[in-house]
């Protein structure tokens, strides 16, 4: 059992190893194009160049800051939850609790795409079911904290409305891309690999 484990384990490593390989590289590809952009702006213009400059640096020491507390998150992550704890919450065992659960929690959090897309990435790789995944992006994206303020914008009927539709939409969408998703590999008798 124990040699069982170790081996998952080693395979997850080289298909993280991977898959930071393929994100360095593009990476890599988008800051060399924003480089030969910025320097064709600096070309043209001096200033358009000098004032370019000065919002990557402030963008960049801003996000540095949301990226550094991800990384601590997600290693947390790593270390504290177990597949099987994740499965369980968030996985096919947790049948509709799990999916309410994505549905619901995920609209009172804050935090950016870059907190959330690592954080999703983290929890399929533990056990979380493909619904509970969309859903949770879903039901992240109605920003309950927001609520005053859309309803100042866009009236408190359109606020409600959305704020209640937000968690039957998320669940829906998540049962459809569960669907779309696993379904192929059900039919062919396959078995839907672990994430």
């Amino acid at each position: 059992m124990n040699m069982k484990h170790e081996n998952a384990a080693s395979e997850q490593h080289k298909k993280n190893h991977k898959g930071s390989a393929e994100l360095v590289k593009s990476a890599i590809i988008y800051i060399a194009l924003a480089v030969v952009v910025w320097l064709g702006t600096t070309i043209i213009t001096s200033q358009g160049g000098d004032h370019v400059a000065g919002i990557v640096y402030k963008t960049f020491a801003g996000v540095l800051a949301i990226v550094a507390a991800v990384f601590v998150l997600i290693g947390l992550i790593q270390v504290w939850l177990t597949p099987e704890q994740v499965s369980k919450v968030l996985g096919k065992e947790a049948g509709w609790k799990g999916l309410l659960l994505s549905a619901t929690l995920p609209m009172i959090l804050g935090g950016s795409l870059f907190v959330i897309f690592p954080l999703l990435k983290t929890l399929r790789e533990k056990g979380a079911r493909t619904s509970s995944v969309v859903a949770f992006l879903f039901a992240w994206s109605a920003k309950a904290p927001l609520l005053p303020l859309e309803i100042k914008f866009l009236g408190l009927p359109f606020a409600a409305l959305r704020l209640v539709s937000i968690p039957i939409l998320a669940i829906l969408g998540g049962l459809l891309a569960e669907w779309i998703i696993d379904k192929p590999l059900r039919d062919a008798g396959l078995e839907i690999p672990e994430r």
